[in-house]
């Protein structure tokens, strides 16, 4: 995995244990370490996982909407592995959990999407 920024490990390894926050607050160190042609590749992950800790943690339906749409346009072009990272697996993950939270009542808790949470995964 050349090019993984040392800590892109750890962020993953926190969003896919549904550590939003934490993860977010590492991606935002490794963005600022970046260098320009991968910045806005961090900046899509940032928004990821600020909208599900908005989604999961603050229960706000419409700011994660526009944070994970943000995140998906802006990975988009780093398709289909950027860094190490699988981002065509990510991305469509995120698109089926945008589309299922669109889909639901606003007050709905999202308890059972927990468990289809979308993940990170890196290729070797």
């Amino acid at each position: 995995m050349s090019g993984m920024h040392p800590r892109l490990k750890d962020a993953v390894s926190l969003f896919n244990q549904q550590d939003y926050f934490t993860c977010h607050e590492i991606l935002e160190e490794v963005w600022r370490e970046s260098s320009t042609d991968d910045k806005h590749f961090y900046e899509g992950l940032i928004r990821l996982s600020t909208g599900l800790h908005l989604r999961f943690h603050r229960r706000i339906q419409q700011g994660a909407i526009n944070l994970l749409t943000q995140g998906l346009m802006r990975l988009e072009q780093y398709q289909p592995t950027y860094l190490g990272v699988d981002v065509a697996r990510l991305y469509k993950e995120i698109d089926e959990h945008l589309q299922n939270l669109k889909a639901s009542k606003k007050d709905h808790p999202g308890f059972l999407e927990r468990w289809r949470t979308p993940r990170i995964y890196l290729i070797d």
